[in-house]
């Protein structure tokens, strides 16, 4: 008896800490190509925010993945000290995912909104990722800031 009680307890543990390590990582399960879209932007803004984000050709590099070829040879030839994917030389603290807009089955406008954030106010900035479908893999082939962004 207590031995089937002790293993209750144990499979009851693993089937509670599995449940909560898939309710830590966040899928959209939205196959739209608007969702494919913001997806690809998700992935590319987390890894960015999660490693250093200053530009670099060893930073661009790690990143290679996720743009297209254009975007990264046009980044590959960039000396400039502000972050592309942000827009700023003030890194900004996280982002959210925001509206999409589809241009076209395979080419999608993602909405990021970017925060910086101290003890006393929280600043906005909203950018415009231009994500597009290349062989099955959807990519960010620019990022522009939005001109009715604050």
């Amino acid at each position: 008896m207590r031995r089937v009680s002790s293993l209750l307890v144990v499979v009851s543990v693993a089937v509670l800490a599995a449940l909560f390590a898939a309710s830590c990582r966040v899928e959209t399960f939205d196959e739209s190509p608007c969702g494919e879209a913001k997806d690809a932007a998700h992935r590319l803004y987390s890894f960015h925010f999660g490693n250093d984000m200053t530009p670099s050709p060893e930073n661009l590099e790690k990143r290679k993945r996720y743009l297209t070829d254009e975007l990264f040879k046009q980044l590959s030839a960039n000396t400039s000290r502000t972050d592309y994917f942000t827009a700023s030389e003030n890194f900004p603290r996280t982002f959210k995912i925001g509206q999409c807009t589809l241009n076209s089955p395979n080419d999608a406008t993602v909405q990021v909104q970017i925060y910086w954030k101290d003890d006393y106010t929280t600043v906005q900035k909203d950018l415009l990722v231009d994500v597009v479908k290349r062989a099955n893999d959807w990519l960010i082939n620019s990022v522009t800031p939005d001109p009715k962004s604050k």
